[in-house]
């Protein structure tokens, strides 16, 4: 995806704090072109250039679509076939992957990814694909028994040299398992390796399934999609996706969402398809945002500082053991807005240009400890 820096959860790891994500109400952005009806997965290179697709039995395209529901461009893929294209990805040189993973009978053997170089930087109406194929490892059975349905998928994002595949669980009775898989990135025909297990937590398939997928520009946050409600994981080790801290996020929307994609560390957009009576066919935009919660321990710690006036309204004036060390202040989204390194004990900082709201500045002790004081600009 769009890469970035500045990314707001290695801050967080930063400031050693507890945060909290919630998700502002789903904005409709405008309803796409008819021509893709069945609108399954969405790439950005921009926000205002939407890459897109049809599902299962469409022309092997992909369609280049605006903010205001224009179609701009149709690029078709050569070596390629669309069985089920259900998610598209990108990865850190801007090459696409297309994901012909859709499975819903947990029977397909021929489970193939179409790598295709960045379309944003041809005129050509043609590209040809490389073909990743693969199949799961821990699948035996085409199709297995229903009780073991765990091998459809819609969701597809890459990270680090890899590709992973999150599954559609479609097991009846329906247990929320979800499974995620990595493979290279290369083409090749390989073998899925299964790297985490997670369970949704809910018995409705239609609430609890995952139809889409994407990591953050800077690959600290997963999103998976459902059709009213998103996951998003962070806080975790490498690749272990599942293994640190997740939030629900409910979309007060329920709708055939089938695509989900990054714009920035804070900004997804998210598709769904075209229901009976033109409904649906919309691209959305939905705000995360990241509230830091300063620990009892950063609090106290923070008394060290002394930080006036505060409220400030144009300056502050900081002091403490402040000489030889770094100071960093940030923003509430948590973007870093600037660096201090005072050479003596007192240091005055000028807030002019930045608009009112709540910052942070933090700095670390003598045993790397970080500690956070809070400070507020007023206009008044």
């Amino acid at each position: 995806m769009l890469r970035i820096l500045n990314s707001i959860l290695s801050i967080i790891g930063l400031l050693a704090t507890t945060w909290s994500l919630s998700g502002q109400n789903l904005r409709l952005i405008t309803q796409l072109p008819k021509k893709v009806h069945e609108t399954s997965g969405i790439e950005l290179t921009g926000s205002n250039q939407i890459w897109t697709f049809n599902d299962s039995g469409g022309e092997p395209e992909i369609y280049l679509c605006d903010t205001i529901g224009h179609l701009l461009r149709t690029i078709r893929i050569q070596n390629a076939w669309n069985r089920d294209w259900e998610d598209i990805t990108q990865d850190d040189h801007g090459n696409f992957y297309i994901g012909n993973i859709g499975n819903n009978n947990n029977s397909n053997t021929d489970l193939t990814i179409f790598k295709i170089p960045n379309p944003a930087l041809t005129e050509d109406s043609v590209l040809t694909a490389e073909t990743i194929s693969f199949k799961y490892e821990d699948q035996n059975e085409f199709p297995p028994s229903s009780e073991s349905l765990y091998f459809d998928a819609e969701a597809l994002f890459w990270h680090q040299g890899h590709l992973y595949v999150t599954t559609k669980n479609r097991t009846q009775p329906f247990d929320g398992k979800i499974r995620t898989y990595r493979l290279p990135d290369t083409a090749g025909t390989y073998v899925a390796k299964r790297i985490a297990t997670w369970s949704s937590g809910g018995s409705s398939m239609m609430n609890y399934w995952v139809t889409a997928g994407d990591l953050s520009p800077d690959g600290s946050k997963l999103c998976l999609l459902s059709s009213d409600k998103l996951w998003i994981f962070y806080d975790f080790p490498e690749d272990n996706f599942f293994a640190g801290k997740h939030e629900v996020i409910p979309l007060n929307n329920f709708s055939q969402k089938e695509a989900v994609c990054f714009l920035d560390e804070t900004t997804l957009y998210i598709t769904d398809e075209e229901l009976l009576g033109g409904f649906g066919r919309n691209l959305y935009a939905l705000k995360i945002t990241s509230t830091p919660e300063t620990s009892q321990r950063e609090m106290h710690t923070s008394a060290s500082l002394a930080v006036y006036p505060n409220p400030c309204k144009d300056w502050i004036n900081v002091e403490g053991d402040l000489r030889g060390r770094k100071l960093e202040l940030f923003d509430e989204k948590g973007l870093r807005q600037a660096i201090f390194n005072p050479d003596e004990n007192s240091l005055r900082i000028s807030f002019t240009k930045y608009p009112a709201g709540v910052y942070y500045l933090k700095m670390k002790d003598d045993q790397d400890r970080p500690f956070v004081h809070k400070v507020v600009k007023s206009n008044k």
